[in-house]
């Protein structure tokens, strides 16, 4: 999970700047005057994440073999969506047109692999043959297609990827039976017990029909709903979005036009981050406090029983409002407790004497860090500022921070006011500010992903950019949502203190909060506060009691817990809290803090992460009823899956086939059917991850745009950039005028599909319809007769979807009749609109998916081109530097592309530390992950699927009894949202 929280920048190339738009109706074109201006390259993000998640497999299991030098082993990993193998050993309801994947690897003491020609697989029905899939040498049998690519370097080795699918449909309902074959280049035998397993296909048949019944009178009880569905996005990184996403949120704020609550929540990454030592990928952290006294350390001599510190300004310290060449002695004095630290060490030592005559001071001995302490910035020093990330930031460096007493903070606001500005000024969009650590020199060791080193000097820089944030965006402050921590449950990876110094934290920061809007004449408890932001990998078993009980007032105590408010019992806090806590505490004993929401992190089947917000609520009501009854449980991070698994299956889920729609339906609709039954879990709001690039060309990711290369001229090469929607930036859209009353469909289960939906009725003014909302035909419908009466009469929207859970290729041809039965409607006339999501509708998936998979000799070339890429990257590892740079030699001259080939090349680069190797394996990297360019002609036909359709308009009458009938065809992995709303016509009954 800690991979996966890497902030990500772009490794190779550099953007430039947008030049332009391109069809603005629909899409954000770039970089469109020609080559020479065209938007540089970078590494693709894919092969980024590969590389962030290679070791990131905690749940991966292995079959074994017996102890020998080498061992072939399956890679098993649950599905939850994504899994290996897929299908998945006893899976039901596969689809009849599954493909097939599984991973193979070799533990061994030499070098060794899989060799890709022994790999064979055969699939055999119960009761019949065995028909052979895989032969050999890589020949795919007759109905077959496929292709072995090398997998990611795991735990045990470096992994061979099998993918195989078939042109005819299995047998409906049958068990099948994997059996595979493999032997390592050593002549390792994959074991007997790894070699087979099974599962079971679906049933055939004609569509099934299905009938659901909806009282929407005044009378029929609605669902009250404080919150939103998927509202907004959390991005990977800070200061990126001005580089990469301006055509992203542009094409989101088109969607806003009519949905004003889409898209509307923006979470960055991290708010209280600072750069530490270089990383391979770099967040554009704000890195908002330093402290006065601050220095860079120059030099280390040891003296007897103390240490000479030489020092000097650190790098940046102006655009803090620092002062050059500050005397010493007025920072440092004897008997001053300070903090050596260089971001990967520290140690803390006593001022003993100051000398500003030769810049240094004299402290008592430390201990030395095995490596010793990395003094020099290790890299070139900025020389000006990026425009679009504004602030000066050294590579790294070993600084000296005083420690006890603490220093005086200072601020650096532009970098956060350059992003902020564009996020709530311009796109008037709501952000999420979250308080993870301890900021910049307030770190109790120095670096990011811990405690404050004095808690009343965190309130005091808390307060100090709380109020900062309120006095530059005023009344929208209220609006968002103030949230402490991120993942501290994944330990070391995000809070590197234990659970009782997270309570304190969160009481500190918390009445920092409250206290900073109360000095600015707000009302405190109109303030939205809460976090911990739990990564929450083990399913409903959540860490979330101990945290709860400290915010209860009346929780009886639990092992773990502060049974009291910390900023409470901190008298140097005195005249400074926040009257919200001190009336709070003060009513319990100095028992409770604020906390509004919890927020838990979910990329898991639908199911899972319905059931992780349900558990979260259930938890707060079980540690405190009363208190906890109007409790938000978010989650400011979720997806199906956002780790990049090689399985073409995971790419498709997101290419557009209808599967993330119906997963963000599923997972609503599962939370409004929880408040159905107790209302106290109709409160929260949900919203999705995205990398900080918008997924490239066809590429199957988690976002809700794509940028796609357009070759103009026909030479192969790109000649502009567009950026077009997903369809989930639609469907969203459209989810989100769905408003706060709802009534929920009783889910219905067919073969593994989940049939249900909800219905929403709108008492507001009907909202303009988007040029971009077509009806069929391409022309927008004229208002009838009457229309403008019925602007103000209410309007009902309904989401009626199918999802299949584990079908993510949605493969399945299962089909559905769904009759939908509306009771209460006022007798009026009623235009229906349907919008339709599936693979074959408001979707690109079926131009999209032969585009991506066409072949390219450099991305899949000839296995002895692969042995010879293989081979060299194995002598990469030489400790013989003549032997190394010849492997780069050869790896140069190879007709390779692809994730797979840079992917090997980016862990060697971890590795090294000579420049010029690194240089030229960002050099390769680049060249090998360069995106190919798609004819206009292509891209044409793509653009036009890209915009939102409706997919067919009726007009019913509803007569005295108020029912309207509805039939609503659906495919699996499909959903259909109507718009219904009086037309101001009375038209003859159906």
């Amino acid at each position: 999970m800690a991979w996966r929280k890497a902030v990500v920048r772009e490794l190779v190339g550099v953007s430039g700047q947008s030049s332009g738009h391109d069809r603005p109706a629909l899409g954000a074109g770039h970089d469109a005057g020609g080559r020479s201006t065209a938007r540089g390259v970078g590494l693709s993000i894919l092969a980024v994440c590969m590389l962030l998640t290679a070791a990131a497999y905690p749940s991966t299991a292995f079959s074994q073999t017996p102890e020998s030098s080498s061992k072939i082993v399956r890679v098993s990993r649950k599905a939850d969506p994504y899994g290996v193998p897929r299908p998945s050993p006893g899976e039901q309801h596969v689809p009849l047109t599954t493909s097939l994947y599984f991973e193979l690897a070799v533990q061994s003491k030499t070098d060794d692999d899989v060799d890709p020609n022994s790999v064979t697989i055969a699939l055999e029905p119960d009761g019949g043959q065995p028909m052979s899939v895989l032969d050999k040498d890589q020949r795919f049998a007759e109905g077959y297609t496929g292709r072995l690519f090398p997998g990611k370097q795991g735990r045990d080795g470096r992994t061979l990827a099998v993918y195989a699918e078939g042109s005819q449909p299995l047998q409906p309902s049958t068990r099948y039976t994997v059996r595979i074959a493999a032997r390592s280049k050593q002549g390792a035998e994959l074991p007997a017990a790894s070699r087979q397993w099974q599962f079971t296909t679906e049933a055939a048949g004609e569509p099934a029909s299905l009938h659901f019944e909806v009282d929407t009178s005044d009378a029929a009880p609605r669902i009250a709903w404080q919150g939103g569905f998927f509202s907004g996005f959390c991005g990977t990184s800070f200061a990126t979005n001005h580089k990469n996403r301006i055509p992203t949120f542009e094409l989101m704020d088109q969607v806003r036009q009519s949905s004003p609550r889409a898209w509307s929540l923006q979470r960055d990454f991290w708010l209280t981050g600072m750069e530490r030592q270089p990383k391979l990928l770099s967040g554009n952290l704000p890195g908002i406090v330093r402290e006065l006294e601050t220095r860079r350390i120059v030099a280390i001599n040891a003296q007897a029983e103390h240490v000479r510190l030489r020092l000097e300004d650190f790098f940046g310290h102006q655009q803090y409002g620092i002062a050059s060449n500050r005397p010493l002695a007025g920072d440092y004095r004897p008997g001053d407790e300070v903090l050596i630290a260089d971001g990967v060490s520290s140690a803390r030592a006593t001022v003993v004497s100051v000398d500003d005559a030769e810049r240094s001071i004299v402290v008592t001995a430390f201990d030395t860090p095995n490596g010793g302490w990395k003094l020099d910035y290790a890299g070139p020093l900025p020389e000006q500022e990026d425009p679009l990330a504004p602030g000066l930031f050294p590579p790294g460096g070993c600084h000296l921070v005083k420690f006890r007493p603490v220093g005086t903070p200072r601020y650096f606001w532009r970098r956060l006011d350059h992003e902020w500005d564009m996020a709530i000024r311009r796109f008037d969009r709501r952000v999420l500010v979250n308080f993870a650590d301890a900021p910049g020199d307030l770190a109790i060791d120095g670096r990011n992903w811990t405690t404050a080193k004095d808690y009343a000097q965190l309130h005091e820089v808390v307060h100090a950019i709380t109020t900062h944030v309120i006095d530059r965006y005023g009344d929208r402050s209220l609006d968002f949502p103030w949230s402490v921590f991120n993942e501290p449950d994944l330990g070391g990876h995000f809070w590197r203190s234990d659970w009782i110094e997270l309570q304190k934290f969160y009481d500190y920061t918390v009445d920092a909060i409250l206290r900073a809007f109360e000095d600015r004449g707000y009302d405190s408890q109109q303030v939205f506060v809460g976090g911990l932001e739990l990564g929450a990998i083990f399913g409903t078993n959540l860490r979330l009691r101990e945290f709860l009980v400290h915010c209860s007032p009346r929780a009886a105590e639990v092992k773990g817990a502060l049974m009291s408010n910390a900023a409470v019992a901190d008298p140097r806090l005195d005249g400074k809290r926040s009257k919200r806590v001190e009336s709070l505490c003060g009513a319990h004993e100095g028992r409770g803090s604020p906390c509004d929401f919890v927020s838990i992190h979910a990329y898991n089947t639908s199911q899972l992460m319905a059931d992780k917000l349900a558990r979260a609520k259930e938890m707060a009501l079980e540690v405190d009823a009363e208190y906890y009854a109007r409790l938000w449980v978010n989650s400011h991070e979720s997806c199906p899956g956002w780790d990049m698994p090689l399985d073409p299956a995971f790419s498709d889920s997101y290419l557009g086939n209808g599967y993330y729609p119906t997963w963000c339906a599923d997972v609503a609709r599962r939370q409004l059917a929880k408040a159905a039954g107790d209302p106290r879990y109709g409160y929260g709001e949900t919203i999705l991850t995205f990398w900080p690039w918008p997924a490239r060309d066809f590429e199957g990711r988690n976002d809700c745009v794509r940028e796609v290369q357009v070759d103009d001229d026909g030479d192969g090469l790109r000649d502009r950039t567009i950026t077009l929607p997903m369809p989930i930036l639609h469907f969203l859209g459209l989810l989100n005028r769905m408003q706060d009353g709802f009534w929920v469909l009783p889910e219905q289960v067919v073969g593994g599909h989940v049939v249900s939906g909800f219905v929403a009725r709108s008492d507001g003014e009907i909202a303009e319809r988007k040029e971009a909302e077509r009806a069929p035909g391409g022309q927008a419908p004229e208002p009838a007769a009457g229309f403008e009466q019925a602007r103000s009469a209410p309007r009902w929207l309904v989401l009626v979807y199918a999802h299949q859970m584990l079908d993510t290729q949605s493969a399945s041809g299962r089909s559905f009749d769904v009759t939908l039965d509306l009771r209460g409607l006022p007798t009026s006339g009623y235009a229906v609109r349907e919008y339709r999501f599936d693979k074959e509708h408001n979707s690109y998936y079926r131009l999209a998916r032969p585009l991506r998979d066409r072949p390219d000799p450099r991305h899949d070339p000839t296995p002895k081109v692969r042995d010879q890429f293989q081979a060299a990257v194995r002598r990469l590892e030489s400790a013989d530097r003549d032997t190394q740079l010849a492997a780069l030699d050869e790896i140069e001259k190879l007709p390779i592309a692809g994730n797979w080939a840079a992917l090997p090349l980016l862990e060697f680069f971890q590795r090294t530390t000579h420049p010029e190797s690194r240089d030229r394996l960002l050099r390769m990297a680049q060249r090998m992950t360069a995106p190919r360019a798609y004819s206009a002609e292509e891209v044409s036909k793509i653009e036009s699927l890209a915009r939102l359709q409706q997919t067919r308009r009726q007009q019913h009458q509803v007569a005295a009894d108020g029912q309207l009938v509805l039939q609503i065809p659906l495919n699996g992995n499909a959903a259909s949202f109507l718009e219904i709303e009086p037309d101001g016509t009375d038209h003859p009954p159906d």
